[in-house]
């Protein structure tokens, strides 16, 4: 029986593959919720591991799903199918909640009824659960974001909270894009209304080397992949609205592919990407300015890496340097200074590794103190 005045259902949806190291603690913030009315739906994404056997332990605390593994996206939509909600939250299954999360963001939305989404700020820890940065996301107008979604994903899957009329007018999470299903549907949402900021820190996003999210080499594909056919579908005026007043369609094109490059060179170094779409910008409208951009990227590219190596090496190095897993960073993190040595982070994180966990105890009490005034 509901509680009195308990408020809309909340179907909360947990996708898990291979989750027992951290599933247990996701399932408990769960349980914590301050806000009462929530269902639990917990989707076993085809494990090998004995993720099935800790679903199956909370009974009928929760609502257990197992399927053949299909990615996150399948996982997210047969739990969203089974929701008896109104509103869905997602949690990954290694990520947490705080408290009061599902009870301040239904709050939000009763409030907005303009926005089918409430996201929030999040921190991000490691894999024993400390603190190593707090993430304060943006919000942006609807039109804006497939501009501001070049820069940064700022969205995190497991800040939202949607009302599921809204999922379903979108369509769905597509089953096809096993590492940007977010990304295409945050911006199929926007495309027929709001998405609202709570800006409060809520959730607990862990970073860790096991995560799927890390198969770099994968992800980085499929992301560039969506830009690209976001582009020709779109159309280069939906990312860069300044073009609009452009009634050359070539030029168009030329100059959006240009912008898209210089976004994407700046703030996510995919210099590989970049030197694709300015020789097509070229090829179409050729520009001493657009050849200048050419010769640049070529020489970032021999001198720092492209996006590949910075990722599945730099990322991975600071990543495993986070964990203290000390030789493992120090390994990408030469692997890296050694095809280009002009990148001295990766040299100054190789020189870090060696330092004892004493010592990087030491160091870290010492800057608290110093961002505190306390010297």
């Amino acid at each position: 029986m509901q509680p009195i005045n308990a408020g809309p259902l909340v179907s909360v949806v947990i996708p898990a593959f291979n989750g027992v190291n951290f599933l247990r603690e996701a399932v408990e913030s769960v349980f914590a919720q301050t806000y009462p009315n929530i269902e639990l739906i917990l989707v076993d994404d085809g494990s090998t591991d004995d993720t099935w056997t800790v679903i199956q332990s909370y009974g009928k605390r929760v609502r257990a799903i197992h399927k053949e593994n299909g990615g996150v996206a399948s996982a997210l939509n047969v739990g969203i199918l089974q929701a008896r909600g109104s509103l869905i939250a997602w949690l990954s299954h290694d990520d947490l909640f705080f408290p009061e999360k599902i009870d301040r963001q239904v709050h939000f939305l009763e409030k907005h009824p303009q926005y089918g989404v409430c996201y929030t700020d999040f921190e991000i820890i490691n894999a024993t659960g400390e603190l190593l940065k707090t993430y304060r996301a943006p919000w942006y107008p609807s039109k804006e974001l497939p501009r501001h979604f070049l820069a940064d994903m700022h969205i995190n899957g497991s800040t939202v909270l949607m009302r599921k009329s809204c999922y379903e007018s979108a369509g769905g999470f597509n089953e096809c894009l096993p590492h940007t299903q977010d990304l295409d549907m945050w911006l199929r949402i926007a495309e027929k209304g709001e998405l609202g900021h709570l800006p409060e820190v809520l959730v607990k996003f862990r970073s860790h080397p096991e995560q799927g999210s890390l198969n770099y080499e994968v992800q980085i594909e499929d992301e560039q992949n969506l830009f690209r056919a976001l582009f020709d579908n779109l159309g280069p005026e939906r990312f860069f609205p300044q073009l609009e007043r452009v009634t050359d369609p070539m030029e168009k094109i030329a100059r959006g592919r240009c912008l898209l490059a210089d976004e994407l060179r700046r703030h996510r170094k995919w210099y590989r990407f970049a030197l694709e779409q300015y020789r097509i910008g070229n090829s179409l409208r050729p520009t001493l300015q657009t050849r200048q951009k050419i010769l640049k990227t070529q020489s970032a590219i021999i001198l720092l890496g492209d996006e590949r190596e910075s990722l599945t090496l730099g990322k991975r190095a600071r990543i495993y340097l986070g964990q203290g897993q000390r030789q493992q960073a120090r390994r990408f993190s030469m692997g890296l200074f050694r095809r280009h040595p002009l990148r001295v982070d990766m040299l100054l994180i190789w020189v870090v590794s060696w330092i004892p966990p004493q010592g990087m105890q030491f160091l870290k009490q010492l800057k608290r103190r110093l961002s505190h005034g306390a010297l």
